[in-house]
């Protein structure tokens, strides 16, 4: 496809552009595909017209819609208008996509698995029943989006973080909250009974180009892990404290999910079988903080 400029510049669309995660896809990609940012401000997702001329206007090879409620207590407590963006704008946007021919990558939720009654982790073809309805409203979502364009990828991601970095969205993170308790030396207190892949955002966003290529499905996309997350904080913080102890500021959580663990975890091997590999939990963040020695050195020591 041609810009105005004569470049020979694939298109992309991302929804959710001024979020979390669609400013890095837009942030990461920029010089390489033209890409069109859809937020608030130009979109209503939830208006079927309005998203059906938006993409004709735009025309993209890809189409990435990260645009979500993803609080999921807002979701709990509103579940119309949880159904209304994530549901019907989810479908909206594979509805144009049929229309206009572009590829789509949908972006799902761990939460999904939230129902899971075992410690093993989830895999995409035996899900269990979500929990809350941020991740029955996701699970929605893709059942309705294969239907209509079955060569959509649905990508269900972990609990994501990332410094602040770039001017940014943040968002309630791991990392954050760490951060938060050392600068203000207040104790962070987190549930020993819960257990999820936690990833660092530029991976998931490193790997999207090659999740534009995926056959049609639903794939788990993040990091595996092993560890609680109370016991992933505590390697997190041995990382960015380097041997001083601090461990002290992390208190057990004994209570919370103590009945019946929450396991968010999520089985990679489909993806992998893919070549897309992610690193495990811990790993992630020891890339996280090689990669970017300046909020290492300006936000820890």
């Amino acid at each position: 496809m041609e810009n105005e400029e004569g470049d020979n510049m694939e298109r992309w669309m991302v929804t959710g552009a001024n979020g979390f995660l669609g400013s890095r896809i837009t942030e990461y990609y920029q010089d390489k595909y033209e890409i069109t940012g859809a937020n608030h401000g130009n979109l209503d997702i939830t208006d079927e017209g309005a998203v059906t001329s938006f993409v004709k206007k735009a025309r993209p090879r890809l189409v990435i819609h990260c645009a979500a409620i993803s609080n999921t207590g807002t979701c709990q407590e509103n579940p119309g208008l949880s159904e209304a963006v994530n549901v019907k704008g989810a479908v909206n946007l594979a509805r144009a996509c049929r229309e206009t021919g572009s590829c789509l990558i949908f972006m799902s939720s761990d939460q999904i698995y939230a129902g899971n009654r075992t410690m093993e982790p989830g895999k995409e073809e035996n899900t269990p029943e979500p929990v809350n309805v941020y991740g029955l409203h996701k699970r929605q979502a893709e059942d309705e989006i294969m239907a209509i364009l079955p060569e959509a990828v649905c990508l269900r991601l972990p609990w994501m973080y990332d410094f602040p970095w770039r001017g940014l969205k943040s968002n309630s993170n791991l990392l954050g909250n760490l951060l938060k308790s050392l600068i203000h030396n207040r104790p962070l207190t987190l549930p020993v009974y819960d257990y999820r892949g936690i990833t660092w955002a530029m991976e998931v966003v490193k790997h999207v180009e090659a999740a534009g290529a995926l056959p049609g499905g639903v794939y788990n996309f993040g990091g595996g892990n092993t560890l609680s997350t109370y016991e992933t904080a505590g390697k997190v913080l041995a990382m960015v404290t380097e041997g001083e102890d601090r461990s002290g500021l992390l208190i057990p959580d004994r209570e919370r999910y103590a009945g019946q663990p929450r396991n968010l975890l999520m089985d990679t091997e489909k993806i992998r079988g893919f070549g897309i590999i992610f690193p495990d939990t811990v790993e992630g963040f020891q890339r996280c903080f090689e990669e970017s020695p300046e909020y290492m050195l300006g936000l820890i020591r």
